[in-house]
C-alpha cells in the first residue's frame, strides 16, 4: 500500500493538515494526504490518506488506501486497502477491498467487502464462493 523506508511512511506528502491545524469544510485532492490535525468535513482523495496518531477526521472519506493511527468518525470507502494501526480508532461503516486491524486497533461499524475475483474463485455476498467454469 505505502512505500516504506526503514519502516517509516515516506514524508513526500502532497497535502498536509499539520498538528496545530483545525480545518472545517470539504476537501477534494489527489496524491498523498496526511492528517495530523483536526479535519471536520468530507474528504475525497484520488490517492492515499495517512491519519497520524494525533490526527482526527469527523466526516466521510473516499480514497484508494487509508492508514489510520489516529481517530476517524465517519464512513470510509477505500477502493483498495484500509489499515487501522494499534493506536487507530474508526467509528463508522466501511466499504473496502482489503481490511487490516492491528492488535489494540478499534473498529466500530459495519464492513462491506467489495466484490472481487480471487484466483479463479468469484467472491460473492455471504463469504460464499463458486468455482468459475473453465
Amino acid at each position: 500500500m505505502f512505500k516504506k523506508t526503514n519502516g517509516v511512511t515516506p514524508q513526500g506528502f502532497d497535502t498536509l493538515v499539520g498538528n496545530n491545524a483545525h480545518f472545517d469544510g470539504s476537501l477534494k485532492t489527489s496524491g498523498l494526504l496526511r492528517i495530523d490535525g483536526v479535519f471536520n468535513g468530507d474528504i475525497e482523495v484520488d490517492g492515499d490518506i495517512v491519519v497520524g496518531e494525533d490526527g482526527k477526521i469527523v466526516g466521510n472519506v473516499k480514497t484508494s488506501n487509508i492508514e489510520i493511527s489516529g481517530l476517524v468518525e465517519g464512513n470510509v470507502t477505500a477502493s483498495n486497502q484500509l489499515k487501522i494501526s494499534s493506536t487507530g480508532k474508526l467509528f463508522g461503516d466501511i466499504e473496502v477491498s482489503s481490511f487490516i486491524v492491528e492488535e489494540k486497533g478499534i473498529f466500530d461499524g459495519k464492513c462491506k467487502m467489495k466484490k472481487d475475483v480471487v484466483k479463479g474463485m468469484e467472491v460473492i455476498k455471504g463469504n460464499k464462493a463458486e468455482q468459475k467454469a473453465q
